[in-house]
């Protein structure tokens, strides 16, 4: 499939020139009982494997009273000697797991006083959604209790702390879940993504907010109060306090459940016991928009985004980039024959724009800062405009430093990095710069060591920002400050041209291969990289062709737009762990070039 001058007229001029510069570049812990694994040592942290942060699970064991006999009620077996913790993400098994915790006086990791032991374990996890599983056990690992799981998150740079208490009254509580497809919490509201029914854990939690687990736990029930079309599933022996929630498939539907928890014994009478509670759950369909280079149009799609899609014409000239603001209006990057804009459409998109046009030379990938001022790299103009709503008065300019911008993002403190290709772009060279607000000064730093034809940036949790070389074949990593020498990420990166993070930390890079060299041939890849992202790569060949776009929805799957699939170019999208065959979108195709979904 080799349409070189169809390629070079459809495309900006900047791109064009990227290819032609790079095509004559290229001419001239220990083991026991099989898998489980005992617990090294609780009680030291110890040093933190690369792209790793600490999880701390804290385990309350009460002893038995003088007047146990009396107490009611009573949860903890004198027979419980250990706790068996299992930890999976997104469904898949964590390495190593699971671990044996012992819980007497005497066990490793373990504390005592006159009320009761005391135990934790500290385990190195990456950033993420985790559920675990929980078993009390006695010494010979017979189970005492069924499995519980629990749903938490590990976020980097924070005490990441697991309270669990294997007795206790029930005062709240936690409803969440580890699914990528489920946000929010019970408390605060959950919203689900897409129309597969997803997995929520329901735990007790005593007065002092610790997770109640062990012999003594309830079991659960969930029903349905208000919405239509919502069912939910009753716990299994096997997983008695996970409750798996089906949507209807209706975007916006909104749903209440309350939750009961039933007692063997009269636990529900004690005095401020809590054994009910409500909570209320979205159903979010994400849309998929794709910009059709070629087609001079936008395509939007809806779950499952293989049906015939909504086409957006009306302004639309070959699209480079996309970009949504709070209220969900749509901003599309246009490259006209003579001049160039910006275009806006307000939901359901289809009307006639707003035209931004005041110093647009050259528009290419759009972003929004926190306050939703939206930021223009024009690779023409040699400059990044800046509009404030409602976007068509005079904006600011920035020039300082700015050479041939591609793309630009900010960090958590508001500073504003811009990829600068530079004048011999696609031959060697350019720099990434950062600026502080409001932007139009000298640039605080300037990055040049190791970038080489920067195409598209991104920064991690941790304000680490990554750098595409597409030059280079290279992404390069720079920690804050970002003047020293980076970190250089090669295996299997062939002329990338866009990055996205998961939620868990693992990168993944668009490599457009030789292929965008310039004579359309040739399938390029995806390769996933996980923390220290220095590794061996996970590769994605299947349906890919001259990938130049990636996004990530709420659920996990990975999109990517093939610019050279077949006669039109095609997006393919690869549910977790990505390996399998993916599902093809054709319909409404002609050249995809940039992809964005709905938050």
């Amino acid at each position: 499939m080799s349409h070189p001058v169809l390629r070079f007229s459809a495309l900006s001029t900047k791109r064009a020139r990227l290819f032609i510069a790079l095509a004559l570049c290229t001419a001239l812990v220990g083991c026991s009982g099989g898998a489980r694994s005992s617990l090294p040592s609780t009680g030291s942290a110890g040093s933190l494997p690369a792209g790793k942060a600490h999880a701390t699970f804290r385990i309350d064991v009460p002893k038995q009273a003088a007047t146990a006999t009396l107490r009611s009620p009573r949860y903890v077996s004198p027979a419980t000697t250990q706790l068996a913790i299992d930890i999976e993400q997104g469904g898949v098994p964590i390495a190593g797991y699971p671990v044996t915790v012992g819980l007497t006086p005497t066990s490793n990791g373990c504390t005592s006083t006159l009320a009761s032991t005391n135990c934790q374990l500290t385990v190195a996890l990456g950033p993420g959604s985790y559920t675990a599983t929980l078993t009390t056990e006695d010494a010979s690992s017979t189970p005492l209790s069924s499995a519980q799981s629990i749903a938490f998150t590990i976020t980097a740079g924070t005490n990441n702390v697991i309270s669990i208490v294997l007795s206790g009254i029930p005062h709240a509580f936690q409803i969440a879940s580890a699914a990528q497809a489920v946000v929010g919490s019970g408390s605060s509201g959950l919203t689900l993504y897409g129309s597969a029914a997803q997995p929520l854990t329901v735990v007790a939690l005593d007065a002092d907010g610790n997770l109640i687990v062990g012999s003594g736990s309830p079991t659960y029930r969930a029903s349905l109060e208000s919405g239509s079309g919502w069912s939910a599933s009753t716990p299994s022996t096997t997983a008695p306090n996970t409750i798996a929630i089906t949507p209807p498939g209706t975007n916006g539907s909104v749903a209440t459940f309350s939750v009961t928890a039933s007692y063997s014994d009269a636990t529900c009478s004690q005095s401020g016991a809590v054994c009910t509670a409500t909570f209320t759950i979205k159903d979010d369909l994400q849309m998929l928009f794709v910009a059709q280079n070629v087609g001079n149009t936008v395509t939007e799609y809806a779950p499952p985004y293989t049906g015939t899609p909504t086409t957006i014409s009306n302004g639309v000239s070959t699209p480079q980039g996309m970009a949504l603001d709070a209220a969900d209006d749509l901003f599309v990057a246009d490259l006209g024959s003579t001049t160039d804009w910006v275009t806006e459409y307000a939901s359901p998109y289809t009307g006639s724009p707003t035209t931004i046009t005041n110093g647009v030379n050259g528009p290419e990938r759009l972003e929004f800062d926190a306050a939703g001022n939206l930021f223009v790299p024009n690779s023409s103009g040699n400059t990044i405009t800046e509009y404030v709503p409602p976007f068509t008065g005079t904006p600011t300019t920035i020039s300082n430093g700015i050479n041939m911008p591609n793309a630009v993002v900010f960090d958590s403190s508001g500073d504003l990095f811009a990829a600068n290709c530079g004048s011999n772009c696609g031959v060697s060279g350019g720099t990434v710069t950062e600026y502080a607000p409001p932007y139009t000064g000298t640039p605080t730093t300037t990055i040049s060591s190791g970038v080489n034809g920067p195409f598209a940036l991104v920064l991690d949790s941790a304000g680490n920002l990554f750098v595409a070389n597409a030059t280079g074949n290279t992404i390069t990593e720079y920690a804050p400050p970002y003047t020293g020498t980076p970190t250089t990420i090669s295996s299997g990166v062939n002329n990338p041209w866009a990055l996205v993070f998961d939620g868990s930390g693992n990168l993944f890079v668009a490599n457009c291969g030789a292929g965008c060299l310039g004579n359309g041939t040739g399938n390029g890849s995806v390769t996933e990289y996980a923390p220290p992202y220095t590794g061996t790569p996970t590769t994605i060949t299947s349906g890919v062709s001259l990938p130049d776009a990636l996004v990530l929805d709420h659920a996990g799957n990975l999109f990517v737009s093939n610019l050279f699939a077949g006669t039109s170019g095609t997006v393919t999208e690869y549910a977790p762990p990505y390996t399998g065959t993916p599902t093809t979108i054709t319909n409404g195709m002609n050249r995809p070039d940039a992809l964005l979904i709905t938050p």
